[in-house]
């Protein structure tokens, strides 16, 4: 009678055992499946951003070509500005000698005509950027015509008749804020810190 009773409970503490370890292991892959995720989301939208910086640099880059093949002129800049502009870009500038002289689009952001080089709180990375003729990226800033922006400033040297380098101005792209950042924090604020954190 003891053999019989001993057995189906050696066989229900081995089962248990078994599901023990089962249930283990599944959560383990869990965890490391969600881990996963969230790293992949992580590299993914951290290259979304990436990605919009590298549109506002590019539209610079354009805008410097046309300036470089019209001699320091840029016919019908708001037509070409229309065209540059995407869902992350708030506005396109220019500013000869430092000082903005166009945006586009001009409604609303008419208080954006400033002199970045004199300016108490451009001034100083916008000198490094002419001084060292490399292209920043500045913010997110509180722009003059309200809001905020992540500022993309490309310096510009031209040649002048004697073949001599001169500072032209800046090309410019402002990116939306919080915008360019909205669809990565939204997606990354779906996923709990623990899931980054080993057990």
């Amino acid at each position: 009678m003891k053999k019989k009773t001993i057995v189906p409970l050696i066989v229900f503490l081995v089962g248990i055992c078994l599901l023990s370890v089962f249930t283990y292991n599944t959560n383990v892959q869990i965890q490391k499946d969600r881990r996963t995720i969230a790293k992949l989301n992580v590299v993914t939208y951290g290259q979304r951003i990436e990605n919009d910086i590298e549109n506002g640099i590019e539209i610079t880059d354009t805008l410097k070509q046309l300036l470089i093949n019209g001699n320091g002129q840029i016919i019908d800049f708001s037509k070409i500005a229309k065209n540059l502009m995407s869902y992350s870009i708030q506005s396109v500038q220019l500013a000869p000698n430092g000082v903005v002289t166009e945006i586009y689009p001009e409604e609303g952001n008419e208080a954006g005509k400033i002199d970045l080089l004199n300016d108490s709180k451009r001034g100083e990375i916008s000198n490094y950027a002419k001084d060292h003729n490399t292209i920043i990226t500045q913010g997110p800033v509180e722009l003059k015509q309200g809001g905020s922006g992540l500022v993309v400033r490309n310096p510009i040297y031209l040649e002048d008749e004697n073949g001599q380098e001169y500072f032209w101005g800046f090309t410019i792209a402002v990116l939306r804020v919080p915008e360019v950042f909205e669809d990565s924090t939204n997606a990354l604020s779906k996923f709990k810190p623990e899931l980054f954190m080993k057990r």
